[in-house]
């Protein structure tokens, strides 16, 4: 564990020498403490104001390169490790050690064979649900790697795809206003309509008894219900393809 790695983390490099050259007193914009401008372009920089030239930054590789040389050791040591260059007094330092529950699941238990995490916000979930990239093994004390970490990317990207392939198993799409729908083992054609602001209005699907899904998932989009329907004959479905 290197001993700067909270600086390392937290503080971006020294800006280059274009801002350099900019002396107290030269005409450039001024900006607050987030790098915002607070005036307008153009305006001067105050005399003896120093400028500034380390920024807040999440530099986080470096932790995930220690933490991933660190898989298979005991947790205690690597946290004592990680620990001994940090100071509890300084905000930044400590900001190190916050992080360290974005990676790894610290609080975990066995339950029915399987490694359970804890929630930080309470409740907890089976290790293959949990988002953190490295776990500490209930029984071990190791540190060990999730095996079934998927970045939150891909996660709703399977997710959506899964959802997909779920309403094209139910659902076709004709065109905006029209859709097939798989209903109780049957094919209706379905004519879908914009719901009213105002008046009321009755889905001939629901109506039937056919779905109890709400009509978003139903549709597979919001705003619309289904104001007609037609069950479909075995010609069109043979014509559709849909048998």
């Amino acid at each position: 564990m290197r001993k700067d790695m909270s600086k390392v983390i937290v503080e971006r490099p020294r800006v280059g020498r274009a801002a350099a050259g900019l002396r107290p007193g030269r005409t450039r914009a001024l900006t607050d403490d987030d790098g915002e401008p607070i005036k307008a372009k153009g305006a001067r920089e105050p005399k003896g104001r120093e400028p500034k030239t380390k920024h807040f930054n999440e530099t986080l590789n470096p932790l995930k390169r220690y933490l991933a040389s660190s898989v298979g050791r005991p947790w205690n040591k690597v946290y004592s490790e990680i620990s001994e260059h940090l100071k509890p007094t300084s905000t930044v330092q400590q900001h190190v050690r916050d992080h360290l529950q974005d990676f790894v699941a610290i609080k975990t238990r066995m339950k029915a064979g399987k490694v359970m995490v804890a929630s930080r916000f309470g409740g907890e979930r089976a290790l293959e649900d949990d988002h953190s990239l490295y776990y500490v093994h209930p029984r071990t004390g190791l540190l060990r790697r999730n095996e079934h970490y998927q970045r939150l990317g891909a996660k709703w990207r399977a997710a959506r795809l899964k959802a997909e392939a779920e309403l094209a198993k139910r659902m076709r799409v004709v065109d905006a206003k029209t859709q097939l729908h798989l209903l109780k083992g049957v094919w209706w054609e379905v004519k879908l309509a914009r719901i009213p602001a105002v008046q009321t209005y009755t889905d001939v699907v629901q109506r039937a008894g056919l779905s109890d899904m709400p009509l978003e998932t139903l549709y597979g989009r919001s705003g619309v219900y289904a104001r007609d329907k037609q069950q479909l004959s075995k010609a069109d479905m043979k014509q559709l393809k849909l048998r």
